[in-house]
């Protein structure tokens, strides 16, 4: 034995090196033994049973090449290796093994490999020897820049690249020099800075994005460095107006007026108070007034103004790998149709302060069209509600609607402020995930029930303190609980709704969704009924009665329902009429879905409804309910029955619904938009209400030939279906 190794054994110590190199010789020996012995069997080592044959040494003399020879064209060799190959055979060596061959991209292919013709990428020196960039600019080449500028600022907001948007123009690669003898671009590129520089704070600051939503990155790129004449508002907006005195264009001075406003608009929404969203409002109001005068004036883009926007002039800032293409939108219509969305949920974002709870936790900037709002407007709405002391308030006005007491922070201290601190933290976070993007926040929102279970033992036990401390003062016996539950339901109702913006449900599952949805509704009206009913007999001499089973469903019921009740019955009545209408469709086979799915159904209910069990309901409803309630339309016998039923549902959801905007008209809401959501399920309403009356007038012969389209047509969380011929 070696010296070195027997002093390795006496003191317990190995050194690493030696022992990498010692295996390392080992192995080389036992590969040199096991040659050696397949030489002396006569076995021959190159043909032996292998499924590849490893390339010769120094095979086409490639190890003796000079250091400094060029690269050569191996073309015809890998053409003549392939000519030898099977499909499915894989070229292996020493230095090639199947790890390399996954992470290897296509090489001259446009889309995998970025070094692609990079020869013919476009630079700012290749543009100005081709004059591209030059000084003078005409009217319409201008006009032309301004508003692609900005329909590449939306883009840049949707998810792309600042370096595939907005920078790529090519008079943005170096905008102090050559937008300086250009001052009306220049101005207007100033204020686009600036407007870019506080977006990107406002999106930062509420931590509402995802990846999908919006690229933070900047790939080198600096706001303040590309500035022309000023990085300071102030100073951007006084350089405008010196513009706009010089401009005869009108189409022109629209433009500089309508990015001055905006701009300003957004330095005060990127750090919204209180005392500066008022004027940031009028600011919106005045840029939304521009809009369909720069509209009117826009044309679509010009060669001339294409050929000075090119993406290419940045992909060396890139990542290696698949570029994400950026499809320009040559429709001005089209771009400033987004613009005016755009304004409008900005200013949306202005008066959530003025909402109560239970509106802001449904989303007062979604809209009802299928276009979800981008990332800078639900940033600029959860930076509102953020607000130190906000969400305290909120909290205080929806117990109080409760019917909790507000002598209760005076008289049970102790036990009401742990639950508000603890309900604050909770809402804080049920309001950023209503700010989030529809996917986000449906994964999201099934981790939230536990926490709303564990805050409705915390308020019954708080209820219990409220009814010993204040007796038959008490308005109503569990308002603390009935908070909880009523929000607690809510989320629930938004979790599966959810679920048909973002079109995971199958066909054969729709009436399954719905009828839960009804359930959850049935559960949230009989408790607001109970708290309604309350207040009122609170108000006069009547005393409350004793509140009825919630199962039952015969509550207690006010004289005056509130808007917001009545809107939730109607949405109950038609949710009730979906259910019935798709299980008749569904038994007979109007509806396209796979046997599969149907037969999987039961697997299904478990895993959509699996997150809501965490929360403790009066009942919780099995697939068992479910198929009971929809065992009338697999009868032969009551299947027009279950038709028939479906039509006085969708009745009543509009005789409800008329009584809504009813009273929108009375309070002048309807002038500013408070009728979006009733008018749009007054038209789902309709449109199944007709396809109703098209299956009833059809035999069963004639209904054979027919199939139903189940499709969000005029909401995006409820069907509307249409009948036509397989």
């Amino acid at each position: 034995m070696p010296d070195d190794e027997e002093d390795e054994l006496e003191t317990g110590e190995v050194d690493p090196k030696k022992k990498k190199n010692k295996r390392k010789k080992k192995k080389k020996n036992a590969s040199q033994d096991s040659h050696a012995d397949e030489d002396e069997a006569g076995v021959d080592t190159q043909h032996s049973s292998r499924d590849y044959w490893p390339a010769p040494d120094n095979f086409m003399g490639l190890d003796e090449r000079p250091k400094d020879e060029e690269w050569v064209d191996i073309t015809s060799l890998c053409d003549l290796a392939v000519s030898g190959m099977n499909l499915g055979e894989m070229m292996e060596s020493s230095s090639f093994r199947l790890y390399d061959a996954m992470s290897a991209i296509e090489i001259m292919d446009p889309k995998m490999d970025t070094g692609y013709k990079s020869q013919e990428d476009m630079t700012l020196e290749k543009a100005e020897a081709l004059g591209l960039v030059s000084d003078q600019l005409e009217t319409e080449v201008l006009i032309g820049l301004m508003d692609h500028l900005l329909m590449y600022y939306l883009l840049w907001l949707d998810g792309h690249t600042i370096v595939q948007t907005c920078f790529s123009c090519l008079y943005l690669q170096d905008a102090p020099r050559l937008l300086k003898p250009i001052p009306a671009l220049g101005s207007f590129v100033d204020a686009l800075l600036v407007t870019c520089q506080n977006a990107k704070d406002a999106v930062n600051s509420a931590g509402v994005w995802d990846d999908e939503d919006f690229m933070p990155t900047m790939f080198n790129v600096d706001f303040q460095d590309s500035s022309v004449f000023s990085t300071d508002p102030i100073k951007v907006n006084e350089k405008l107006k010196i513009e706009k005195e010089r401009q005869q264009d009108e189409a022109i001075l629209w433009r500089l007026d309508f990015i001055g406003k905006y701009m300003s608009a957004l330095v005060a929404l990127s750090r919204p108070r209180p005392s500066t969203l008022p004027s940031a409002k009028g600011l919106l109001a005045k840029c939304a007034q521009l809009l369909p005068k720069i509209e009117k004036s826009a044309k679509a883009p010009s060669d001339a103004v294409k050929k000075r926007f090119d993406a290419s002039l940045n992909r060396k800032l890139l990542v290696p790998g698949p570029p994400r293409q950026v499809e320009p939108i040559e429709d001005p219509k089209v771009v400033f149709s987004m613009w005016a969305k755009h304004i409008n949920e900005l200013s949306l974002g202005c008066t959530l302060l003025t909402r109560p709870l239970g509106d802001l936790l449904e989303g007062v900037i979604s809209v009802i069209q299928e276009d979800k709002p981008n990332v800078l407007s639900r940033s600029v709405a959860q930076l509102v509600v953020s607000d130190s002391g906000f969400v305290r308030q909120l909290l205080q006005e929806s117990l109080e609607t409760h019917l909790f007491p507000p002598e209760a922070m005076q008289h049970c201290k102790k036990q009401a402020e742990p639950f508000l601190q603890r309900c604050e933290s909770m809402f804080l976070h049920m309001l950023k995930l209503t700010h989030l993007n529809r996917a986000r926040r449906f994964r999201r929102l099934a981790h939230v029930f536990p926490d709303f279970n564990e805050l409705q033992h915390e308020a019954y036990r708080l209820d219990d303190t409220l009814k010993s401390t204040f007796g038959a003062n008490l308005k109503y016996s569990r308002p603390s609980w009935g908070f909880i539950m009523d929000h607690a339901l809510q989320a629930m109702i938004a979790k599966l709704l959810i679920g048909f913006q973002l079109d995971i449900y199958e066909e054969a599952e729709l009436h399954m969704i719905y009828w839960y949805v009804d359930y959850l509704c049935g559960l949230r009206i009989y408790y607001l009924n109970e708290i309604f009913y309350a207040k009122e007999c609170s108000g006069g001499k009547k005393k409350p009665s004793r509140p009825k089973d919630a199962l039952s469903g015969k509550g207690n019921r006010p004289k005056n329902s509130p808007l917001s009740l009545l809107l939730l019955e109607a949405m109950q009545s038609m949710v009730r009429g979906l259910f019935r209408l798709l299980a008749f469709c569904l038994t007979e086979n109007l509806l396209t879905s796979p046997q599969s799915v149907r037969a999987g159904l039961a697997q299904r209910f478990v895993l959509r409804f699996r997150c809501l069990e965490t929360f403790r309901l009066p009942h919780l409803p099995s697939y068992h309910d479910f198929d009971q309630s929809a065992v009338l339309a697999q009868d032969p016998k009551e299947r027009r029955g279950v038709l028939t039923a479906a039509q006085s549902s969708f009745q009543d959801a509009a005789q409800l619904l008329e009584k809504v905007q009813g009273a929108l008209r009375e309070d002048g809401r309807m002038e500013v938009g408070g009728d979006d959501l009733p008018k749009a399920l007054r038209r789902v309403v309709v449109a199944n209400q007709l396809g109703i009356t098209q299956l009833q007038r059809l035999d069963q012969e004639e209904l054979s030939g027919k199939k139903v389209l189940a499709e969000t047509v005029h909401h995006p969380e409820f069907i509307s279906i249409q009948v036509v011929d397989k």
